[in-house]
């Protein structure tokens, strides 16, 4: 991780460090969550001090930090931060909203799983995931708007509605980051991905 974040600031251009929150309760439990509340859990907060080791030589260099407003992202900031770094909430941030299918048991659901798994996916009085990418790349424009690095802390399915189109399909687990190129504040190459590795102790 600290060898492409190096990189990533010696590089001209906009950048965007897009960090997926650490495992919530919801993960644990395997729903849907979306706009839906949700702590970490015990596993998730360590995965959040791990990733303070590898971020914290970066903090000072970064143009701006940025977090989703629901819970679980917030929480993440700050145990990655230890409370010792300002960043700013924006709600644009946040997950997809499900609608009718928030709270339901994604893991135990195939059709389910199929179905918001797709790109055309549009949830039950909620959001699709082309609502997701457009107010995020709004978010973008307006936020990410001078050179630099950035980093935004925010939910798996809305990552994905950016790196997926750019070719990168693998999914991102919890507490693991995607590098973003910018272009006008629209998603141009991914440009590296990093796991955060099984803590066993």
């Amino acid at each position: 991780l600290t060898q492409h974040l190096s990189q990533a600031f010696l590089k001209p251009g906009t950048r965007v460090i897009m960090l997926r929150h650490a495992e919530s309760v919801c993960n644990l439990a395997g729903t849907l969550a979306g706009w839906t509340d949700s702590k970490l859990s015990d596993y998730g907060k360590r995965q959040a001090n791990l990733l303070y080791q590898g971020l914290h030589p970066f903090y000072s260099q970064f143009k701006g930090i940025f977090s989703s407003d629901l819970r679980r992202c917030v929480d993440t900031t700050l145990f990655a931060t230890l409370y010792s770094y300002p960043f700013r909430i924006d709600e644009r941030l946040r997950e997809c909203y499900f609608g009718d299918h928030e709270g339901e048991h994604f893991d135990t659901m195939p059709e389910l799983q199929a179905s918001v798994n797709s790109p055309t996916y549009q949830a039950p009085n909620g959001e699709s995931w082309v609502m997701v990418k457009n107010r995020t790349v709004k978010f973008f424009k307006e936020k990410l708007a001078e050179d630099g690095v950035y980093l935004c802390v925010s939910h798996g399915g809305l990552i994905c509605t950016l790196t997926i189109p750019l070719g990168h399909t693998d999914a991102v687990s919890n507490a693991s980051i995607v590098g973003i190129e910018l272009k006008n504040g629209v998603p141009e190459k991914v440009e590296f991905s990093w796991t955060c590795p099984e803590i066993l102790t």
